[in-house]
């Protein structure tokens, strides 16, 4: 790749990120009129993955959102705004993602509910929060492997979370595995190098990781909705919803 195509992807996904802020702000500043905001979020999504080259390509078909959890695994930042673009479902988020600077409010302002995870004495709280949200009109999506991988394998599904799902105990939770997988826009895999740039694990700081990301001249997220899972206690439907995420994943 020539430096002139280089700058060109660099500047194009940077304008993307900037206007992305601003009609973020447009979503924080916004009357709390659900199709408004809505359109807002929707703008904000279109706007940065297009920044990035990336194409959302669905397959499979969504549960009614309403009182719906969504379980996907987790590969990258991008993610957020694949599965925002797709479902008008809230996140379940780390409680420390609430003091991120501009992301963190506008997630908030978006309907992600922060999660205390080690905090045990706030589960009651917790759990009437999520019960709140998937009694109105937008599902949850969550990503219970509680970090991001290669996105090759799917790492364990944790299990503590889903207790915290109304209906679980007496087996009426609505469940949906949701399988994220990057690849070409001719559809061939990544190489491991490739997937590596497309990951954000570990270390990696936000910047560089999104400057790499618009190096790569467009790719395709999948978003696979998988067959729903109907009753089970929590360990039950994590390693329902791991085994349906992980079988995808094995089709290469």
């Amino acid at each position: 790749m020539t430096p002139t195509i280089k700058a060109r992807l660099k500047w194009r996904a940077g304008g993307a990120a900037v206007l992305f802020v601003l009609i973020g702000g447009l979503v924080v500043l916004a009357p709390r009129n659900r199709l408004l905001r809505r359109a807002f979020s929707l703008a904000c999504w279109r706007v940065l993955l297009r920044g990035f080259r990336l194409r959302v390509e669905v397959h499979g078909k969504p549960l009614p959102e309403a009182g719906t959890l969504f379980v996907a695994n987790h590969i990258s930042w991008i993610d957020i705004p694949v599965l925002g673009r797709v479902l008008e479902s809230g996140f379940v988020a780390r409680g420390d993602m609430r003091a991120w600077p501009i992301l963190g409010t506008l997630t908030a302002a978006y309907g992600c509910l922060f999660v205390e995870r080690e905090q045990r004495g706030k589960a009651g709280d917790q759990a009437a929060a999520l019960a709140s949200h998937l009694e109105a009109e937008r599902g949850l999506i969550l990503f219970p492997e509680g970090t991001t991988g290669l996105g090759e394998t799917v790492l364990p599904f944790r299990s503590s979370l889903f207790a915290l799902v109304p209906g679980v105990v007496d087996g009426s939770a609505r469940v949906q595995p949701v399988t994220l997988r990057y690849r070409h826009r001719d559809g061939s895999p990544l190489s491991p190098e490739e997937q590596r740039q497309v990951a954000w694990i570990g270390d990696d700081e936000l910047l560089p990781h999104a400057a790499a990301l618009s190096r790569m001249r467009g790719l395709v997220a999948e978003v696979w909705f998988e067959k729903p899972v109907v009753g089970g206690d929590r360990k039950a439907l994590a390693r329902a919803c791991e085994a349906a995420v992980a079988a995808r994943l094995r089709e290469g």
